[in-house]
């Protein structure tokens, strides 16, 4: 099986893209181990419509290699397919297309999958793609096991046998700072919105009704962070993949941390820590981060109601800060 993977929510990229920048290796025990050195990065994704169908992938592997041979696999995202059990007639529906085509100018050396959604009539209910014929659209390959970016395959497409690509329907493209994640989520809520409000491939084919929801992707030759955001209407919970954000708010904490959390306040809390005979290394960083916090509490509680910042929503943005100029200072010092 070359199974497709999963696509969680933004929660998760921000926590992954986290935990890869802040990976310094493994430690004496073979255990990982992170330090927040530097500032996190500002990654540019591509945002792709979601399409209500099911996922479904066609693999073409060597079996042989003198002569060279091939076979074709048939997949959905959790069995090998065949005509007696197939997924919404996918297979048997590709038996009747040049689907071989599609992998003329790849180079391989073991295994090829390309990845699509099979929608369209009888496949799911509710959207804008639902009234249209069956169609396959393709959104992802991946090549001995690595996944590739799909603007590199954007020819992957034979029209006239309704297999289209992802790339040849409307798409966006975000920045996003993983230091601030969260002031994206409201430009990620707005576009969601506009899609669910009116699917862009359903009225690329003269169809305006709902969409699901977009998926966003960032792929280098290093990592591959993907993420989908839902409309409402497509949830499958009743929690909200993301909600807005008052930017306003997260913009006064910034501010103040940039103001409150000065180099001299950072140096103070390691004399501090050194007053009260507290390691110069990592076992005291949690001493320190606490000593941090608590001296501007003290010091800028005057501040903080003037500007009308709640002490209990600062904690992690004050940390961040410290807790970089800390194992900075470690590390360079000692």
């Amino acid at each position: 099986m070359n199974s497709f993977t999963d696509i969680g929510q933004f929660r998760n990229v921000v926590k992954a893209v986290r935990e890869h920048h802040d990976y310094q290796g493994r430690d004496a025990s073979n255990k990982p181990f992170f330090q927040h050195l530097s500032s996190y990065p500002t990654l540019t994704f591509r945002g792709t419509v979601k399409l209500n169908g099911t996922n479904s992938g066609i693999v073409k592997k060597i079996i042989a290699k003198d002569p060279l041979t091939y076979s074709f696999d048939f997949e959905s995202r959790e069995n090998i397919l065949s005509l007696e059990e197939d997924n919404y007639g996918f297979m048997k529906s590709m038996q009747s297309k040049d689907y071989e085509k599609l992998f003329n100018d790849i180079s391989f050396n073991e295994t090829c999958a390309i990845f699509g959604e099979w929608c369209g009539q009888g496949i799911q209910k509710k959207v804008a793609i639902n009234q249209l014929p069956k169609m396959y659209v393709i959104f992802a390959v991946k090549i001995d096991n690595v996944y590739q970016d799909i603007t590199n395959f954007q020819h992957l497409k034979i029209e006239d046998q309704q297999i289209y690509n992802i790339m040849q329907f409307p798409h966006f493209s975000m920045d996003i700072d993983f230091n601030n994640p969260e002031l994206s989520q409201n430009k990620l809520v707005e576009l969601t919105q506009n899609v669910e409000k009116e699917c862009p491939v359903g009225k690329y084919f003269g169809i305006s009704d709902i969409g699901e929801g977009i998926v966003w992707e960032y792929i280098d030759s290093d990592v591959r962070y993907i993420f989908k955001v839902k409309g409402e209407k497509h949830q499958n919970s009743k929690v909200k993949t993301l909600t807005t954000v008052d930017v306003e708010a997260i913009t006064n904490i910034k501010n103040f941390v940039e103001y409150a959390v000065t180099e001299n306040r950072l140096m103070q809390g390691i004399d501090k820590m050194v007053e009260l005979r507290k390691p110069i290394d990592q076992t005291s960083t949690a001493d320190y981060l606490r000593w941090v916090y608590n001296d501007v509490i003290k010091e800028e509680g005057d501040t903080m109601i003037a500007n009308k910042i709640d002490p209990k929503k600062i904690g992690s943005a004050i940390s961040a800060k410290a807790r970089q100029f800390w194992l900075n200072y470690v590390n360079t010092h000692f």
